[in-house]
């Protein structure tokens, strides 16, 4: 007699189920080979900015000693975290990417000009924002040219939704704000369309003098409508 014995096949999590980041993931992974110099940096000088050893929940006021905190959240190469750090010593910033090299130039170059009003995260900034920071203890969030996911299947990776904004306004200090920046016209309208629907935050259109990013000068370059906001916490 033969007996088939049915046995239910393990059910194995999809990319955007990985236990620790149970959100969308709204950024593409990239990943490279590493000099030896760079390896380096990332053993012996990125430890000092990193945040992630620090007690939680986080008041980067008292870690870096000032009341005016900014979360440059998608740092990328690091260029307007440091421009923030360096020209003006009583600003604290938080650089948070999850790319391996721009924290390492981060961390060189602040290293290099002794910056000590900088810290950094190699990570998910979700979790940062959501879990890891005190509330209301930021002044600025700025998100600048996040990855636009322009294909409509994409749209729910972008990263302004509803949850995020929750987010962002529960870390803000009273009347601290959001600066949001892209030059994809689609996302943008996007955007202002979340910001208007979660109603707690006075938006402002004006441009505003921002250290360039790698991404602002590249739109610049390819003269790409260029379009952002300020989103105040009421």
């Amino acid at each position: 007699m033969l007996v088939l014995l049915i046995v239910p096949s393990p059910i194995y999590p999809q990319p955007d189920d990985v236990l620790e980041h149970p959100h969308i993931r709204t950024f593409h992974a990239r990943q490279g080979r590493m000099s030896a110099s760079r390896e380096m940096a990332l053993n012996t000088l990125v430890p000092n900015f990193e945040i992630s050893e620090l007690n939680r929940p986080i008041d980067l006021r008292k870690v870096l000693k000032t009341d005016n905190i900014i979360v440059d959240f998608g740092s990328g190469m690091g260029t307007h975290a440091i421009a923030l750090a360096h020209n003006n010593p009583k600003i604290g910033v938080l650089a948070i990417d999850v790319h391996t090299v721009g924290l390492i130039a981060i961390a060189e170059t602040a290293t290099d000009l002794d910056l000590k009003n900088i810290r950094t995260h190699e990570g998910d900034g979700i979790d940062v924002i959501k879990s890891w920071l005190l509330p209301e203890s930021v002044q600025e969030v700025h998100v600048l040219f996040p990855d636009p996911w322009p294909k409509v299947r994409h749209h729910k990776r972008r990263l302004i939704n509803h949850s995020f904004l929750e987010m962002v306004f529960t870390v803000l200090q009273p009347g601290g704000r959001m600066i949001f920046a892209t030059d994809d016209e689609s996302y943008f309208a996007a955007a202002k369309i979340a910001f208007l629907q979660f109603g707690r935050f006075r938006m402002n259109f004006e441009d505003w003098d921002i250290p360039l990013t790698t991404y602002h000068q590249r739109a610049k370059r390819l003269e790409h409508k260029i379009s952002q906001l300020s989103a105040r916490k009421a």
